[in-house]
């Protein structure tokens, strides 16, 4: 019988690629990959330690795997285990600890141990001459749009993050890589890829010779059967004129960018160490959107940092209510050990973190609804994903065969559901957007074609 290990993920879209990458490791060492709520022979938990609340939410992952089967060989890995390696290795319930390198040696670790012989593994501190992981990329079951990760680590140290420490310095994954891995997608059929990294505007800076993502990005637009290349996050200094253009000049570049601005006040900017004002942004976003028509940005916004007066608050509120982000990802400042952020006065209460936050949230939930609302009566191609069928509603049958509630995404990140048939998940079809629901557009298939 293979031996089984089950995974859980948690944080961005880096670890998620990561853990796909050591599941195909573990299923070409012999494991069986199971589901993280079934009896194993090993848990593997990849791990975020972005906020205090991530690290916890990792460690109670930890307890219930151990809960699962209390004779399993529980694995941590990734930046939780980086950042805090002697609090890590002291949970009762660790056995295995790696950070975010040297990972693929796991499968052989795990095997070891179950076999009963005495493995340790440690932890090393990144130096400046760090290498990029190279993690192969491998088909993740059940989904339509593949994820590749070409930068890894961020040099920026800003004041509230402990990312720099967890994921060391920029590193990059080589054009020549890259571009093969495009390929092996495309023959896959997958019709869109997601580049993913950590500081991914500052991808190839590190080559010799150096790259940019602008130049990547112009040569990954010729793979042919790839149709949508989809950037997960870019910081704000990172758009130059060059970016632009390819941006403006590539229509299989999809029309949504998300650009971290965590705090629409001066003041609070500085305070956390961010390379721009709000005049920057604001200039950023305007040329976007002259260049980029229907253009969807979603943002980072942190509330309750360490001298956030409500006088800052509302500055940062009018900001992002002006610049009509389509979407907003709201975090509560977390103080995090080992950031200069942690060490400042004039630390804002909870309860305050607490109402700013609702007050964001509820923002971005208009904000979204009110960018929803522009597309309604547009037609436009949707990358159908999943079926969303309702429990016990009885499906028509039309020429095609059964009639599913397919849900996907549009170039500009816009959720929709059409009815069709099962065979069109995982292909590109036109939608007529009839309705603006909540969290998501309602579209029949449209009897006019695309002009």
């Amino acid at each position: 019988m293979p031996l089984k290990v089950a995974f859980h993920t948690l944080g961005c879209k880096v670890n998620y690629f990561e853990s796909e990458a050591l599941k195909g490791k573990f299923r070409r060492e012999g494991f069986e990959i199971v589901d993280f709520s079934e009896e194993a022979d090993a848990y593997v938990i990849n791990t975020c330690t972005v906020t205090n609340m991530a690290a916890g939410k990792s460690r109670q992952m930890i307890r219930r795997a151990k809960r699962r089967n209390p004779d399993a060989v529980i694995a941590v890995v990734g930046c939780y285990p980086q950042v805090e390696p002697e609090k890590v290795a002291s949970l009762p319930e660790v056995d295995l600890a790696l950070g975010t390198d040297n990972r693929l040696r796991l499968p052989d670790l795990i095997k070891r141990k179950i076999y009963g012989e005495d493995v340790t593994s440690g932890i090393d501190p990144y130096g400046k001459k760090a290498s990029f992981e190279r993690m192969p990329w491998v088909p993740e079951q059940g989904r339509t749009r593949a994820f590749l990760k070409i930068q890894d680590g961020c040099n920026q140290y800003c004041s509230y993050c402990i990312i720099p420490f967890a994921r060391g310095p920029l590193r990059s994954l080589s054009p020549e890589k890259g571009l093969a891995y495009l390929h092996e997608i495309k023959d896959h059929g997958y019709k869109e890829v997601v580049l993913t990294g950590i500081h991914l505007g500052l991808y190839g800076v590190d080559l010799d010779p150096p790259a940019n993502l602008s130049s990547f990005l112009q040569k990954a637009v010729l793979v042919p059967g790839i149709e949508r290349i989809r950037l997960s996050s870019i910081e704000p200094s990172d758009f130059d004129d060059q970016l632009l253009t390819v941006l403006k000049e590539n229509q299989k570049i999809c029309r949504h960018l998300h650009i971290p601005l965590q705090s629409g006040d001066d003041l609070i900017l500085k305070r956390m160490g961010r390379p721009y004002d709000t005049a920057f942004f604001a200039g950023l976003l305007e040329k976007l959107h002259h260049s980029l028509p229907d253009l969807a940005v979603s943002t980072d916004i942190i509330v309750g940092f360490p001298g956030e007066e409500e006088e800052h608050f509302q500055r940062s509120y009018n900001f992002v209510q002006e610049f009509a982000f389509s979407r907003l990802h709201v975090f509560k400042y977390s103080p995090r050990r080992g950031t200069r952020a942690a060490e400042m006065k004039n630390q804002v209460p909870n309860r305050v973190k607490e109402e700013r936050s609702r007050k964001m949230i509820a923002l971005g939930e208009q904000l979204s609804q009110n960018y929803q609302e522009k597309f309604v009566g547009r037609v436009l191609p949707v990358l159908l994903e999943t079926v969303v069928d309702k429990p016990g509603k009885e499906n028509q049958v039309s020429e095609e065969g059964i009639v599913h509630c397919l849900e996907g995404l549009t170039t500009n990140y816009l959720h929709v559901r059409l009815p069709g048939p099962l065979h069109w998940r995982g292909s590109i079809q036109n939608a007529y957007l009839e309705k603006n629901c909540r969290g998501y557009l309602q579209g029949i298939k449209p009897t006019i074609q695309l002009s």
